[in-house]
This record gives C-alpha cells, structure tokens and sequence, in this order.
C-alpha cells in the first residue's frame, strides 16, 4: 500500500495518540496562572453579557469554552454584595473553587475546546498540505504540528495562544490562495479567517502588513491581475466581514453601544504609543464609541509599552529585550523545528543567490511569520515563547512542502520522516510535562531555569502532582509552599504554610519540614530576590513537573541520631 492509501488511517493515528495524551496532561494539571480569568470571563460574556471582564484579549476564545460549563448549572456574580467589583484573579477563583461542580470538572470542560481545536487543527493541516504539496507532505506537517511540545502544552488551556496560531496560518494560506486565483468563495473564506484571528487575540492585528505585502508582492509580478478594482473589493471585503465579526461576537457590547449614551473613544484611549496614537485620531475623527475591542486594543497597547516583569539568562528587567525571542526559539523549539528551520534558511539562501522567483504560496508561508517574530521583537512583555507560537506551522508547513516537492523526492520524504520521529521522540520524552520543554542543545528541563522562567516552564500548574509527591515522600501533605500560580492549596488537601522573612534566622532554623518552590519566585521574578536565598544555596531532592522545586529541611529525629 502507497502513503496516498494510509494517508488518513495514518493521520487517524496521529490525532488518536495526540488527542489522548492532551487529555491526560490536562486531567494532571491544575489552573495556570491565567485560566481562571479565562473561564469566568468567558462565562459572563455568556450568560451575563458583561464584556467589561479581561478586555485584554478578545472574546471568541473564552466564550466558545464556557459554552460546556453553560450545560453544569454553574452561578457566576460578577457584583459581590456590597456593589464592588471583585478583581479578576479573585473573580476566577471563586468561580472555580466555591462553585456548583468541583474544579476539576469545570477546568477540563472549558479546556476540551481548546483540545478539540488542536486536533481539528492538525486534520486541517493534513488535507490543506496534502491538496498543495501531496500525500508525504500532508502526513509529516500533521505529525509535526500535533506533536510538538510547546503547541501541545498550549493547546490543551483555556489562553488565547494557541486558537490564534490556528486562525493566523489559515488567514495567511487562504488569502495567498485568493491570489493566486480570484474568486468570491475563496476572498470570503481569507476574510472569515482573519476575522477569527482578529476576535481571538489583539496581535493577530500583525497579519494586516504581512497581507498587505502579499499583495502587493503579486501586484508587482502581476499587474494585469491586481487592479484598482480588485484591491478595493478585497479591502471592503475584509473591513466589513471583521467588523462584523466583531458585532456578532461582542452582540450585548454593541448594542450597548448603539442604544446608549457611552463615552467616546478619543476620550478614554491612553495615547504614547503608535496603536493608541491611532485609536486616537480615528475616535477623534469618526465619533467612535469606548466598545470594549477598540479599549481592549488599545490597553494591549498601552501595556505592551510599559513593558513587564522579566527574566532571562538570569537577568531581570520591566521592559524586555530585543533578543528575548531569538533565545527562546533557540532553547525552547525542538531539534526538529531547529532542523526545519535550518533547511529552510539554507533553501532560501540558496534561492536568493541564483536570483529565482519564488510562488506566492512559499512567499505566503515564509514572509508572515518572519514578520511576526521581527515585530515580537520590539515587545516590551517578555514573558513566554507562546507569543510566538504562530510561526510553528508556517515552519512544519514550508519544509514539508519543500522536502516533498524537490528534484529528489524520496529523498526529501525520508528527510521528513526522520524529522518526524525526532519530533515525536522529543514529544515521548517531555510527556506529561510540555510546558517545561527545553531542547537537548539548551541541556533540558532541568537547565530550563537557567535561560526562562515564567510560562516558559512554570505558570502554577502541577499542584496536583505535588500532592501526589508529598503523599509518597511524606506520608501526608504538610510542607512550606512559596507557591506561583493560583491553584487553591487548600482545596487539593495540602498544609501549606508560609516562610520566614529572609532574615529571620530562627525562624528559618527551625524548619523541620520539605520545603517548595516554584521556580518563577525562586528566581526573584514577581518577587523580592533574597525572599528565597537560603533556598537557592541548596540543591533540590526533587523537580515536581519540573517547575516546582523540593527541599529538605527536615531535621534528624533524636531516635535516628542515635
């Protein structure tokens, strides 16, 4: 039997296998840090149409998981009693541990989207690849995608991350199809996959240059197929389907907006920064409204430029630098996409010197995520290689296509067979813990804390799985916790006490039991640096899921010194 026959058995297999270890990493974790906010905001959009909730990302993402929980008979309040707001952490985990259901029941419903996504995903990228660039090229693409770490830890949490990485590549492929060949179907379909990046996180507002080049890349190639008509129709085409995916999606907003006195845009948009300098001037100019995407744009804006707690090779910093991304690509993508990446810059070179054109299918799959990883340079939040997910599959994408439509073809297929199993042997060896993947080159999880912190590793995940550590080590859950994340210790039965000041020397002389840490404080990130000192002198007896540390201070008892 030809690949072209096991072609979907075999992609069958692969989401099979994918599907069920997302589930079982997601079935061992507890919130990250940022999941909370995620679900009940999305559950007040639903079912109180209070848009005001984490207005820094858009809603498409957080409604479509809370559409599980609509079916659990779960209460949300977004007022307490005396008619103040909550704050949003505090909000989220309320709505997760004093609810109806238990919490794990309703984090693994709102989190089965997302898993959903990530396998329809992969589907997706095997017929898109297979109809272009045949049936080899098609089942490796899907392999790599489905089984790469850093999108498999993403794309089983209620975040916007990996849902735009999915919108992202598919507006960029669709429209480049609409170029390559005009018609009202596939102008419709480029325009519906923009609309889906745009409501799903505010950085998909980096695919309108990196469209716009396309164009006029083909423009410049083509001129007799690009005139002023099409440009026009294409253009109208697209503001009008995102600003209607927007209404739609932001309904009790936008009528708000219509039927009452709200204030104007120019008159709540913080300014000193190009987005905000913009929002600005067409507020000012079209009498446009606060709506809560337009403000949500704008506070991305504004907290892109201010900048955020960091750290990187040990440094810290509030505003970033400008090589934070290059080193994550380097420690945190696997040997695969290394090698993916390598063969496709040698390619490219190569192109370069002998002066060739190139179509506009492999200028649609290198210049967007080349775009986006420059323009992600210039960010001031440092804080974890999933801002640049998106360019994983333009990546796994081009160098299939590559491999399995060069002279030498079976050659290149083996090429990518091999990078396949070296994806997926990286994958096995990470399991469950995807999060906290470094690559062999970058020495692994456990030399991980030397390069990031943050999401990168810890986001305040493996509560449960410290449980379990205490429950065989201990024989019972009493340890001192310096806890990042916000995971109810109480809830999973753990005695978490707190520390000593760190120069309270008694106080930390009479430790008798392990102590923990997650490793984002223990680095001095969020928190003061000699908060954990003494802790930092030691060597840990464990790595819990590789983002908490244990210690052991417990002291002889007097029968064993004897």
């Amino acid at each position: 039997m030809t690949i072209r026959h096991l072609f979907w058995p075999a992609v069958t297999a692969i989401l099979a296998i994918a599907g069920a270890l997302e589930v079982r990493a997601a079935m061992g974790e507890t919130q990250t840090w940022d999941e909370g906010i995620h679900i009940v905001a999305g559950y007040s959009y639903l079912t109180l149409g209070d848009y005001s909730w984490n207005v820094e990302h858009p809603p498409l993402v957080k409604i479509v998981s809370a559409l599980p929980l609509a079916l659990m008979g779960l209460a949300a309040q977004p007022y307490e009693a005396d008619g103040k707001r909550k704050d949003q952490v505090r909000y989220g985990t309320d709505f997760l541990y004093k609810n109806r259901r238990d919490a794990d029941s309703i984090l693994l419903a709102a989190r089965s989207a997302n898993i959903l996504l990530t396998l329809l995903f992969a589907c997706a990228v095997a017929w898109w690849t297979r109809s272009r660039y045949g049936p080899a090229a098609g089942l490796a693409a899907a392999a790599l995608c489905a089984f790469d770490p850093n999108l498999m830890a993403h794309g089983r949490y209620v975040t916007t991350d990996f849902p735009v990485t999915v919108f992202f590549f598919f507006a960029c492929v669709l429209w480049v199809e609409y170029l390559e060949k005009a018609s009202p179907r596939r102008l419709l379909a480029a325009a519906a996959a923009l609309g889906l990046a745009l409501i799903t996180k505010f950085s998909a507002v980096l695919l309108l240059p990196a469209l716009a080049i396309l164009y006029a890349a083909c423009w410049i190639r083509r001129p007799r197929e690009f005139p002023v008509r099409r440009a026009a129709l294409a253009v109208a085409t697209l503001a009008a389907t995102v600003v209607l995916m927007v209404a739609v999606v932001y309904w009790p907003e936008t009528v708000r907006c219509w039927r009452t006195n709200v204030p104007q845009l120019s008159t709540l948009v913080v300014r000193g920064n190009p987005t905000g300098e913009i929002l600005f001037y067409l507020g000012r100019k079209l009498h446009l409204p606060a709506h809560a995407y337009l403000y949500g744009l704008n506070a991305v804006a504004d907290h892109n430029a201010g900048g955020h707690p960091s750290y990187l090779l040990g440094m810290r910093s509030d505003t970033g630098w400008w090589y934070y991304f290059p080193v994550v690509f380097m420690v945190k993508s696997t040997m695969a996409a290394l090698g993916a990446a390598l063969l496709l810059l040698g390619a490219g070179l190569w192109q370069a010197w002998r002066r060739q054109w190139v179509s506009p299918m492999t200028l649609g799959l290198a210049l967007p995520p080349v775009l986006y990883f420059v323009f992600s340079m210039t960010s001031g939040i440092n804080i974890g290689m999933r801002h640049i997910l998106p360019v994983y599959p333009f990546l796994y994408v081009g160098v299939a296509g590559w491999l399995a439509t060069r002279a030498n073809r079976r050659r290149g297929v083996y090429v990518l067979a091999a990078l396949a199993a070296l994806q997926i042997g990286e994958c096995a060896r990470i399991t469950p813990d995807y999060l906290a993947f470094f690559n062999e080159l970058a020495g692994g999880p456990g030399r991980g804390p030397e390069y990031l912190v943050d999401s990168n590793i810890d986001w305040g995940q493996d509560v449960k799985k410290l449980g379990v550590w205490l429950d065989s080590h201990a024989g019972n859950r009493r340890a001192r916790v310096y806890y990042f994340g916000n995971a109810q210790m109480r809830y999973y039965k753990i005695d978490e006490m707190g520390y000593p000041g760190p120069l309270d020397q008694k106080g930390w002389d009479a430790i008798d039991e392990y102590c923990v840490a997650n490793v984002t404080p223990l680095q001095g990130v969020y928190v003061p640096l000699n908060d954990l000192a003494r802790l930092r002198l030691r060597q840990p007896v464990a790595k819990i899921g590789w983002s908490m540390y244990v210690y052991d201070l417990r002291k002889p008892k007097a029968a064993a010194a004897r």
